[in-house]
């Protein structure tokens, strides 16, 4: 989808199996970088207009860690990022695995205009370790007193209610 952007640059980092075969193929304006430590990482993420995300993964941790760095996300609209990326907020979804579709994502996110590097962070904090851990542990808290209460009321069978 890049080499039709040849105004646009995109560098990749990462690398597995097929990383030379896309070096020979990738035109002027891709950088393909192989593997990187946790340090450039960021400090790519953090220099990035966005992150093109266009795979399919359970959470995703990658589109959170640039929303994390002040980066948005323009990914394909499936998997974990249909909940870690607020469109128009923090990035743009694209409906499906094409370069067609890639290519319209990339200029309707030039087109909606600069987004907010904080409200990226702040959407990525929801996911942050100590958040998880105090709601997590409010969750049990909160299971062990009904529990402590229905106890103590006599009650045999857990109450089903679900709880929002």
């Amino acid at each position: 989808a890049f080499g039709r952007l040849g105004d646009r640059r995109l560098v990749v980092i990462g690398d597995g199996p097929q990383l030379g075969a896309l070096r020979a193929r990738a035109g002027d304006n891709v950088t393909l970088l192989g593997y990187q430590d946790d340090v450039s990482l960021a400090d790519h993420l953090r220099q990035a207009r966005a992150l093109v995300f266009a795979g399919v993964e359970d959470f995703g941790i990658v589109p959170v860690e640039a929303q994390a760095c002040g980066t948005p996300v323009v990914a394909l609209g499936r998997g974990g990022v249909t909940e870690t990326v607020l469109p128009g907020q923090t990035g743009l979804l694209f409906d499906e695995q094409t370069v067609e579709c890639l290519l319209d994502a990339v200029r309707a996110f030039e087109a909606a205009g600069p987004f907010d590097p904080r409200r990226c962070r702040e959407n990525a904090l929801r996911f942050d370790v100590p958040r998880f851990r105090e709601q997590f542990t409010r969750f049990v808290a909160d299971e062990r007193a009904a529990f402590t209460s229905r106890r103590a009321d006599g009650a045999t069978e857990p109450d089903r209610t679900p709880r929002g």
